[in-house]
């Protein structure tokens, strides 16, 4: 299967999936756009977390190795900052490479868990509250 990127650029799934992630992250998940529709303005790859070296090094590695352009890649680093709601949307996305599922299930379930937390608790529905009555 292959997945259009900004209008002209195929890339392979199976290339993806075949790439050195294992150099450079423990998991990447592709999501997004053109992980659900199979075409989109970018590639939004969710990885772990990396120093900014080796970040560097990941990108240009994809950018060669996809013929893409570097404006068509977008690496999201998920870390215990990382918002919720971006977090569960890249890990619900295309794995790419896992090496350690115990890390990527931590964070799907402390955010799921957050977002149960904050649907029963009304937080949003507090905070608008509290800014209206300003």
């Amino acid at each position: 299967m292959e997945v259009v990127v900004g209008r002209s650029f195929k890339v392979s799934l199976e290339t993806l999936k075949s790439f050195p992630w294992g150099n450079y992250v423990k998991f990447a998940f592709l999501f997004g756009s053109t992980a659900s529709r199979g075409f989109g303005n970018d590639l939004d790859i969710a990885i772990s977390e990396i120093g900014l070296e080796a970040l560097g090094e990941l990108l240009a590695e994809l950018v060669k190795r996809l013929s893409l352009p570097e404006d068509y890649i977008d690496l999201v680093v998920v870390t215990e900052r990382t918002p919720c709601p971006l977090v569960l949307e890249a890990l619900k996305g295309v794995p790419l490479y896992v090496a350690d599922w115990d890390e990527v299930y931590r964070y799907f379930n402390v955010c799921q868990d957050q977002q149960i937390d904050s649907r029963k608790l009304k937080l949003l529905e507090t905070a608008l509250d509290a800014i209206w009555r300003r």
